[in-house]
């Protein structure tokens, strides 16, 4: 008697094909709840996979993932995966996507959340200079209230860079002739208050 040789091939690919580890769909949820505790994440699991945040998006060409494919890899619980990817870094917030998102995910403030996260966490990402412009534009804010245009510059760009330094001095003396720089920063009149602020908000983070 013969025997059944495609019944032997199915039992082996059912036999082969392994179950996703518990162990992983813990971490997967971990990260998706982790996400809803963030500010604009609140409502990251009423995403439809519609495409109008991807579709609208108008920094989208400079992205390695798309906006959907952002939440969707939430869902899938790729957190390293996210927090290392350019898309949190070159969101524009312009709140395109939220305004046009039929299920009011708020994906341009969980762009904002999910850049504080990396930072926090000091996740090494693609393309370094965006942390550095985030933070050092927080710091000169902080400092100031104001931004101050020329140290946030000369903080963040690559000093052997000479022909990236010669066409932002040429910009930069354009606008001082006209009178749109000012090489001396300047503080707020309230700028107690704005410390204030801002320390609250640092400590209801860290709650």
């Amino acid at each position: 008697m013969q025997p059944n040789t495609q019944l032997e091939k199915t039992n082996q690919k059912v036999e082969t094909t392994p179950a996703e580890p518990l162990v992983q769909q813990k971490d997967r949820w971990a990260f998706v709840h982790e996400v809803e505790k963030l500010p604009g994440g609140e409502n990251i699991l009423d995403c439809l996979q519609c495409g109008l945040c991807a579709g609208t998006c108008p920094t989208r060409f400079a992205m390695d993932y798309s906006p959907i494919q952002i939440i969707k890899m939430i869902h899938l619980g790729m957190r390293e995966e996210v927090l290392s990817s350019s898309t949190i870094w070159v969101c524009s917030s312009c709140y395109s996507c939220y305004s046009r998102c039929p299920r009011a995910v708020d994906i341009t403030t969980l762009m904002m959340s999910l850049r504080n996260l990396a930072m926090k966490e000091k996740i090494p990402v693609k393309k370094e200079i965006k942390p550095k412009f985030h933070k050092t534009f927080y710091e000169i804010v902080r400092k100031y209230g104001r931004l101050h245009e020329p140290e946030l510059l000369m903080k963040i760009l690559k000093k052997s860079d000479l022909p990236n330094l010669y066409n932002n001095v040429k910009f930069g003396w354009s606008l001082l002739r006209k009178g749109r720089l000012k090489l001396r920063p300047t503080k707020i009149g309230n700028h107690a208050e704005l410390l204030a602020i801002l320390e609250k908000t640092a400590k209801e983070e860290a709650q």
